[in-house]
């Protein structure tokens, strides 16, 4: 049971206060001026870092009420993170400032809850469809590097790097980010391939910080059958064990009781494992299975025979360097590719540019050439210490997740300046002319001007008088430059933000507003339970 509750204006009060102190927190890094924040870790070196999302994951109140408030906001962060990559300290100051102002307005009388979440909801579908209208499409290797350089914080060599990348591996996009064991940062290219699954259950997550399974020098076994139990592959275990190697399973599904089986043996340190389910359906998975099995090394165990799992021998696996698995993909780097499928490729592209085919024929021929082509480009990280490695490959692998949005959706003006001309054109739009859609209107109108007004502050600019001076520029793409502190078009200079990160910001900031809006009560809990599984106790030998 419960023993504190908090209600109505007591309680908006506490999540304001959780809300406003892990916003300040996050944007102090907004912009090319923004700080760095130095977060404290338990047995590990300081971790000095500009990405929002991290900042928001290492905070943590005392105060149970406010840190409740904090959390609901880190949803917002880290969902926009997660989806695009980039934005979420956009999002962050997004979502505070939309709960606050709503939150006046529902103090007001002017609506209730209801209502407002429901009328914020409906401006900013418009805000988003003006983004979409004003997207322009990458078109260049030169504005894949402009987007590269405004994500990684105006660094034009990875800005260079990451275009050199992309350039390489075309619109497959497979780039993956590591850290190096010198000094130096540098582009190489490997075999590897991509394929949209991710793994069945996040406990398999090996680095909590990206939220993604690594497995390092692994074998795979691919089967298209579905695993009823752990015992049908129990002696590709026992060998794996044996050998120390890591195992990464592709099967058709799992039985729940396999699941939570290979998670008890990865917890009690048995097994190093990570399963996934195979991409598509009938005929086309088992094109896509075969097709890997080739890229990999080794062949589609079609029925879990206990004759031919019995005879199987580790040289008869897949193998690669690395495997990168998150919650909807999977990404293997320095495969072992077994024959040139360079013709499989180009027959591939030729049926791509059909433009009758289905979604469905598109998407399952995209897959097949991504693992026919078989490139990857591995971006090594090197620095001088471990604060300053960690706080660059933070950097990248926001720069590098940014510039595949801006591809996928096209790019905007960067800076703040999109978002604030977008709100300015949402006053404009013709719609209801009652006092609650006017009030919620100029609410999203004006927190769209939010994430400008935090850059320049950063920045120890004159806020007011050169949002007032932005105001009266017509032209879609003229903002300011906070580097060079003069007025610019901001797709010449290279400011740019992806379409799809400021969109994705946009949608949590919103929904996190309309939940924060919505609370009434809140209950405390007085016992702490354990977050963690609940996992079977094993004996010495695996089940």
């Amino acid at each position: 049971m419960s023993d504190l509750i908090y209600f109505d204006a007591e309680a908006q009060q506490h999540l304001k206060n959780g809300v406003k102190k892990i916003c300040d927190a996050v944007s102090i890094t907004m912009g090319p001026r923004g700080k760095l924040v130095l977060i404290e870790k338990n047995n590990e070196p300081p971790h000095l870092t500009k990405d929002g999302a991290t900042v928001a994951k290492s905070v943590i109140l005392e105060n149970r009420v406010e840190d409740l408030g904090a959390k609901l906001l880190k949803q917002a962060s880290e969902n926009t993170a997660h989806i695009a990559g980039d934005g979420s300290t956009t999002s962050t100051v997004l979502a505070k400032e939309l709960y606050f102002k709503a939150s006046q307005a529902v103090q007001t009388g002017i609506g209730s809850p209801s209502e407002i979440t429901s009328m914020l909801n409906k401006y900013v579908e418009s805000l988003i469809d003006i983004l979409e209208e004003k997207a322009k499409k990458v078109s260049s290797n030169e504005e894949i590097k402009q987007v590269a350089t405004i994500s990684a914080n105006g660094d034009e060599y990875i800005g260079n790097l990451i275009s050199s990348a992309m350039e390489e591996v075309g619109s497959s996009g497979l780039v993956t980010v590591q850290k190096s064991k010198s000094t130096t940062t540098d582009l190489t290219l490997v075999k590897g391939v991509k394929i949209d699954r991710g793994y069945v259950s996040p406990y398999f997550v090996t680095d909590s910080e990206k939220a993604k399974a690594i497995l390092e020098e692994p074998l795979v076994f691919i089967t298209s059958a579905k695993i009823d139990s752990l015992s049908q592959i129990l002696p590709i275990l026992e060998k794996c064990h044996q050998s120390k190697k890591p195992l990464f399973i592709i099967a058709n599904d799992y039985d729940q009781e396999t699941i939570q089986s290979m998670i008890a043996n990865v917890s009690k340190g048995l097994l190093e494992i990570c399963a996934v389910r195979s991409p598509f359906y009938g005929e086309k998975r088992n094109t896509i299975l075969t097709d890997l099995s080739k890229a990999l090394g080794t062949k589609v165990y079609y029925d879990l025979d206990e004759k031919e799992i019995n005879n199987i021998l580790l040289s008869d696996l897949g193998s690669c360097k690395k495997i990168e698995t998150n919650h909807n993909e999977t990404l293997f780097v320095e495969s072992n590719l077994i024959e040139n499928s360079e013709e499989t490729s180009k027959s591939i592209e030729k049926l791509l540019e059909n433009k009758d085919i289905s979604k469905e024929e598109e998407a399952f021929y995209k897959q097949r050439l991504i693992i026919n082509k078989g490139v990857v480009a591995v971006l090594s990280i090197g620095a001088h210490t471990e604060s300053e490695l960690l706080e660059l490959v933070d950097r990248i692998d926001d720069a590098l997740h940014a510039t595949k949005a801006a591809i996928e959706s096209g790019f905007l003006p960067g800076g703040g300046i999109a978002l604030a001309k977008a709100g300015f054109m949402l006053q404009d739009l013709e719609g209801d002319e009652t006092l609650l859609s006017k009030s919620v209107k100029k609410i999203v109108s004006d927190a769209c001007f939010s994430p400008l007004k935090t850059i320049l502050k950063n920045a120890d600019l004159s806020v007011d008088y050169i949002v007032e001076i932005l105001k009266e520029q017509v032209e879609w793409e003229k903002g300011y430059d906070v580097r060079k502190e003069k007025y610019v078009n901001m797709i010449d200079a290279g400011i740019i933000d992806p379409q799809k990160v400021t969109a994705t910001a946009l949608q949590n900031a919103v929904s996190v507003c309309n939940s924060l809006l919505s609370v009434g009560c809140i209950v405390l809990n007085t016992q702490s339970y354990d977050q963690g599984v609940q996992l079977v106790q094993l004996s010495d030998n695996m089940y």
